[in-house]
């Protein structure tokens, strides 16, 4: 029996992929407040109040990426730091391998499909930390494969419900997925009369089973929080900056999209549902652009090729793509491919300097750390304080959405030295900060001869005069 579709070229790519990505050291800022949320939860069970910090002690948290963090816990408890660059290569080559795969179902020359999925690869790029989110773009390149094979076989969106339940539990992205499938079910309702039961089907069962997460309801108040009121202070939350490496490819990727719509064959209702709903969420933020390079792909696969030779008979150039399509591999190749694929990546990880990188924090200032509340602390250094510096509770950290609202207004208004940041010192009752020199607070306070405790050229630790 001929086989219409094999996984070796995208296992192939993603064991590339995966062990290239262990080059890459620890050290993303937020991996250290996952990993104290997942050891907390596993220790004390899953906490949904504030127990880091100083600012919102006792406060409601999100619980909406617990399973995340609980995985990349065991993984550092497991294997320690290689744990860590074991599990983010498995993510990474996974998703690489579902970005060419969805491309193939589109284009069966794989030099073509190749082609069409590297821009999405290069995106996600800057995507590959150590985070629950990149368990959720890993999410979302499944649904996209999913969503490309349920063109021709409806009933593979059976399997969408059970990916939303695992990723509501892993990262707030579901909430994309979600509207995604929905978005699929709705044109298969339109193109599909007999299969209207399963649409309606495949949508109420995914939007129950968000319900079944620790968070229940509120989990869509976190979902709303980062895709509808994303704090622009914070980089990664601000909208697309093309000056910006990251910015650069995503503004490629959408022209690629725009001018292959222009120059190839009409683009299908499916194609259109899917693709502008998802670049509206892309240009809300910088951490979002991969997802609409994702979907993107199998569309630039199966149209790419039509734009091209449009592009070159305009200029009169000869151009001729690859017309080669080679015999599927059998089973048996796809399994030696992957069992290939995953010993270099997790040899690769194994073998990969484990440390994490801790150059760009403040390590020299722990020993002089004053223990409890008071330290006001810079927002890139509050997971590493947490982690490093338990017994000195953060002013604030990469978790955000807590510190949404007073404890926020009043860190931008210290740190840029606001109008009224002394009345933020004496109202919180600041007793030491924690800055990077250059910082106008850090000016202000040496030229206010506030004493020095310990300080490099990355940071200094001032003690606050007349602080309690």
């Amino acid at each position: 029996m001929t086989r219409a579709f094999s996984w070796s070229l995208p296992l192939f790519a993603g064991g590339i992929f995966g062990a290239t990505s262990t080059l890459a050291t620890v050290g993303d800022p937020d991996l250290f407040w996952h990993l104290a949320q997942g050891r907390q939860t596993i220790t004390d069970g899953l906490a949904r109040v504030d127990t880091f910090s100083w600012t919102v002690n006792g406060l409601p948290v999100l619980t909406d990426q617990w399973l995340g963090q609980v995985i990349w816990y065991e993984a550092y408890a497991a294997l320690g730091w290689n744990g860590i660059i074991v599990l983010r290569a498995l993510l990474v080559a996974a998703i690489v391998a579902l970005i060419v795969a969805a491309a193939l179902t589109a284009q069966r020359r794989p030099i073509v499909a190749v082609i069409a999925a590297l821009p999405a690869i290069a995106l996600t790029r800057y995507a590959w930390t150590e985070r629950p989110q990149l368990m959720g773009l890993c999410c979302f390149a499944a649904l996209i494969l999913l969503l490309r094979l349920s063109a021709e076989r409806p009933r593979v969106l059976m399997a969408v419900p059970a990916l939303i339940l695992v990723w509501a539990n892993l990262h707030a992205s579901f909430a994309l997925g979600l509207a995604v499938a929905a978005i699929a079910c709705a044109e298969l309702w339109l193109r599909r009369p007999d299969a209207r039961r399963l649409a309606l089907g495949v949508v109420a069962v995914s939007v129950a089973v968000t319900l079944l997460t620790p968070s229940g309801v509120s989990i869509w108040t976190s979902a709303s929080g980062h895709f509808l009121s994303p704090p622009r202070v914070i980089q990664e939350e601000g909208v697309p900056d093309v000056t910006q490496p990251y910015g650069f490819v995503f503004a490629f990727v959408v022209l690629a999209v725009l001018v292959t719509a222009q120059l190839s064959r009409p683009t299908a209702l499916r194609d259109v549902a899917l693709l502008v709903p998802v670049l509206f969420v892309s240009m809300t933020a910088a951490r979002h652009t991969p997802f609409f390079a994702v979907a993107s792909a199998p569309y630039l696969a199966a149209h790419g090729p039509e734009a091209v030779a449009a592009i070159a008979a305009r200029f009169r150039v000869n151009v001729r793509l690859p017309a080669f399509v080679p015999r599927v591999p059998s089973l048996r190749i796809d399994l030696a491919t992957a069992a290939i694929a995953l010993a270099a990546v997790v040899g690769a990880g194994l073998f990969a300097r484990g440390e994490p990188n801790l150059s760009v924090y403040p390590t020299g200032a722990l020993s002089s750390l004053p223990p409890g509340p008071g330290v006001v602390n810079d927002y890139d250094w509050g997971g590493f304080l947490i982690w490093y510096a338990p017994a000195t509770p953060v002013f604030i950290d990469g978790r955000l959405f807590p510190y949404t609202g007073d404890a926020l207004r009043d860190y931008e208004t210290l740190v840029s030295l606001g109008p009224t940041w002394r009345d933020v010192v004496s109202r919180r009752g600041a007793r030491a900060l924690l800055v990077k020199p250059g910082s106008p607070v850090a000016v202000r306070a040496r030229d206010l001869r506030w004493p020095i405790i310990t300080e490099s050229a990355s940071y200094v630790l001032f003690i606050i005069p007349n602080s309690h």
